[in-house]
């Protein structure tokens, strides 16, 4: 029901109990449709801004339009790296998870409990081979 409605996100108070706020799902569509889009905003904005400045200052604006087209090839050339590193992130994050959870299962009692009715069955001696 939750998913229908919107994400949860999480933040803590003054006194440390933590909240939620329900974010209404169009709105959390726009925000991660903006998140993509970031690069070509910039683009869009610095373009802008060189031609805005041009006219007036060219010495700055070919210092905005060096410093954006060096930053776009140092991001293109760092994209696969941080790519490498969020999926890495992302298994250690998930066998953190499965840790947890069997760390979770062992201290409720549900494997020991099932261990216990293993040793509690009567063990079946071996039978002396005839000779």
């Amino acid at each position: 029901m939750l998913a229908e409605q919107g994400c949860l996100h999480g933040f803590s108070d003054d006194i440390g109990e933590e909240k939620y706020v329900r974010i209404p799902r169009r709105v959390n569509a726009a925000w991660d449709w903006l998140e993509k889009q970031v690069p070509v905003i910039w683009a869009v904005a610095i373009v802008i801004g060189v031609v805005a400045t041009a006219r007036w200052v060219p010495e700055l604006a070919a210092f905005v339009l060096g410093a954006a087209v060096s930053g776009f090839i140092v991001r293109l050339r760092m994209g696969a790296r941080v790519t490498k590193l969020r999926a890495e992130a992302d298994d250690l994050l998930r066998e953190n998870g499965a840790l947890r959870h069997e760390k979770t299962m062992l201290a409720s009692g549900v494997i020991s409990r099932q261990s216990l009715l293993t040793q509690r069955l009567p063990m079946i001696p071996d039978l002396p081979d005839a000779e």
